[in-house]
């Protein structure tokens, strides 16, 4: 379905102050769209790649150089979401921490319980065990919190924003009037497009920081030699591999992942550059090839999906996907969609998983999803994680 909005003009927007209902933003250290308003959006599964040229061509006889913004569900038997602002502005990033508003929380629901997702784990350890071509499952788990007043948008952002200066902050509507949002703060790049260069940034296998530097450093140093991350790491690239290299003319993959930091975890990361042998194909192009990633999937994917499917008791949505943006010449930038919350008025779901595989520690990958969900609760304020 399209709908066709009519172009508008706004006043530039320089501060998130100036982030209205129904705008979008995507912002990177690679530069910030802000998106005021929508002049043409899809909501599709089918021909995404076509769907995306063609939004893009109709949105040509109406603005400069427009940019399409996408949203992209974990399932990709459900609809993504396309849509191309009335106007695109280049925002810079907040100059300080916003202050935090607090807020009472009215209820809470951890869905599924630390319990019951310990026990989750130990059976996708078990189907590990009996299915040896099954490597890795990603299960995950969400928090709803209904909290005292509508959640300050503007706020979130900026306090995300301020965490994850390296990373990629994003705030999607999920409808026209503004009423719902998909908002985060990854630490993860999907795939960026710059003419026929490429490059993507895998993270798999997690340690939380610590407060003092010589025990943070040796938990990044424990990490870093860690049989069971290092195992879950090389499942992701090993996957990314297979399915970049047939697409590229060169590919580039460290031995070795590094380290990768965000306010409140360490990550394994490795960083890969490639060369495309077809010109043609997109950012959106590649997101699609690449998603769903080991990252937050496993390996191999259709199993990884049943299993999942079986185990876990919620739908994931857009929890997992991909966002980002892409424009006419094909250039662009996506990131895995994670460290994320949907938002409605006063109503949250955060979302967080982990990567299981042999050897992981039901308990352990418990406490690592609460490291997770502490991203979008420490943007809140708020100090509990389950």
């Amino acid at each position: 379905m399209l709908t066709r909005l009519t172009p508008g003009q706004d006043a530039e927007p320089t501060t998130l102050a100036d982030f209205l209902p129904g705008d979008s933003l995507f912002a990177s250290h690679g530069g910030v769209f802000h998106g005021r308003g929508c002049l043409l959006r899809a909501e599709t599964q089918d021909r995404l790649g076509a769907r995306a040229a063609g939004l893009l061509q109709e949105a040509s006889d109406t603005v400069a150089a427009p940019v399409l913004l996408g949203l992209l569900p974990y399932d990709t038997a459900r609809p993504a979401q396309l849509m191309i602002p009335r106007a695109l502005h280049r925002m810079q990033a907040p100059q300080q921490q916003p202050d935090i508003a607090q807020t009472a929380i009215l209820h809470t629901r951890e869905h599924p319980s630390g319990a019951q997702y310990e026990q989750g784990v130990r059976d996708a350890l078990a189907r590990l065990a009996r299915e040896p071509a099954l490597r890795k499952l990603v299960l995950a788990r969400t928090l709803q919190l209904e909290l005292g007043q509508a959640v300050d948008l503007p706020r979130l952002i900026g306090r995300l924003w301020q965490s994850n200066p390296h990373g990629y902050t994003y705030a999607m509507p999920l409808d026209a009037a503004g009423g719902s949002y998909f908002v985060g703060a990854s630490p993860e790049l999907l795939v960026q497009r710059r003419g026929r260069q490429i490059y993507v940034h895998p993270l798999a296998g997690t340690a939380a920081r610590l407060p003092d530097a010589p025990s943070d450093a040796r938990q990044a140093q424990a990490l870093l030699s860690s049989p069971k991350d290092l195992r879950e790491h090389a499942v992701v690239v090993e996957a990314i591999d297979a399915a970049l290299r047939p697409l590229c003319r060169t590919l580039d993959i460290p031995v070795r992942p590094g380290l990768t930091s965000t306010a409140r975890l360490w990550h394994l990361g490795t960083p890969i550059t490639g060369e495309l042998a077809d010109p043609d194909l997109t950012a959106l192009d590649l997101a699609i090839a690449l998603h769903p990633t080991p990252a937050v999937c496993g390996l191999p994917t259709a199993d990884a999906r049943r299993a999942i499917a079986d185990i876990e008791p919620f739908e994931r949505g857009y929890f997992a996907g991909a966002v980002g943006w892409c424009d006419a010449q094909g250039d662009g930038i996506w990131s895995v969609a994670i460290r994320c919350a949907q938002t409605a008025g006063q109503a949250l779901t955060l979302y967080a998983g982990a990567g299981i595989v042999p050897g992981s520690v039901p308990e352990q990958e418990r406490i690592e999803t609460g490291n997770k969900l502490r991203t979008i609760l420490d943007a809140l304020g708020l100090e509990s994680a389950p």
